[in-house]
């Protein structure tokens, strides 16, 4: 069966999404992106097309959301 999948980011910019996908597949989160390639289509119209956004399944929305938000503290000396 089939989970449901929800939209837990949008980026216009691929950097920025590739960087969060590695962040989810990193912490085993299973993730899709919806929309990807119409930005490289028309990378200059993404506010337009809606941007890339980033899914998951509905039961691990909550994960991937905290893996997201969680900022790192630096270890600067």
């Amino acid at each position: 069966m089939y989970e449901d999948l929800v939209t837990i980011a949008v980026f216009h910019s691929q950097p920025e999404f590739l960087l969060a996908r590695s962040r989810l597949e990193s912490a085993d989160i299973e993730c899709f992106a919806y929309d990807e390639n119409m930005l490289r289509i028309g990378g200059w119209h993404s506010h337009i097309l809606g941007g890339i956004k980033l899914q998951v399944g509905q039961s691990e929305a909550r994960d991937a959301m905290a893996v997201l938000q969680h900022v790192p503290p630096l270890d600067n000396p």
